[in-house]
């Protein structure tokens, strides 16, 4: 089974019927309130698109934002007080989500007041950009600034078969990722689900 047919299952669809397109398996009907078992198929998602070696363990944090919100702030106070997250019910699995996948260098936040060099630098700190062999030093020298100069860096990471995406947390920053570009939709399909966002970013 491949991993665009795993993500299917995750998302409740039926096996397509013989001669049926992946359209409809990846075609779920979304519940009003996201369950526990959303958010760990979004978390198995992310660690598999991601080749993430502990995937459980995020899981665990993302369940335990959940179900013991206060237990969830004790443990990671000294991070969430930078996002003015100082009482349980401020404490949410979306950020609970991002939060992890910062402390396991696959996702960065940059002020929305930007220009390329940053951009630069903080793609740069991604795993997955590591791992890629990505040359973003194509885009130095560029002037684009802002919501332009990630479109760009966008852009240039597509034509090398990834995706710049970020993860809407309704704020002035851009918390990024990067992934292979097949594995963009299921996840985005993954994060309706639960009523998150994540955006691409290119032109």
């Amino acid at each position: 089974m491949g991993w665009l047919d795993r993500i299917g299952q995750l998302l409740g669809a039926k096996p397509p019927a013989q001669g049926g397109g992946a359209a409809s398996a990846l075609a779920p009907e979304c519940p009003s309130e996201p369950t526990p078992d959303d958010w760990h198929a979004l978390c198995l998602a992310w660690g598999q698109a991601l080749a993430l070696d502990d995937t459980a363990e995020l899981w665990s944090e993302v369940r335990q934002a959940i179900e013991q919100p206060a237990l969830y702030l004790d443990r990671f106070a000294d991070a969430l007080v930078n996002r003015g997250m100082d009482e349980p019910e401020h404490v949410t699995p979306w950020l609970a989500l991002l939060e992890g996948l910062q402390r396991r260098g696959q996702n960065v936040e940059l002020d929305w007041k930007l220009g390329m060099d940053d951009a630069i630098w903080a793609l740069q700190q991604l795993k997955t950009v590591q791992q890629a062999g990505v040359d973003l030093q194509v885009l130095a020298g560029s002037k684009a600034l802002n919501h332009e100069a990630l479109q760009e860096a966008g852009d240039c990471l597509r034509r090398q078969g990834l995706s710049l995406v970020s993860i809407d947390i309704d704020s002035d920053s851009y918390p990024l990722s990067v992934l292979e570009s097949s594995a963009v939709a299921p996840l985005q399909a993954l994060a309706q689900r639960v009523g998150g966002k994540l955006l691409t970013l290119h032109n």
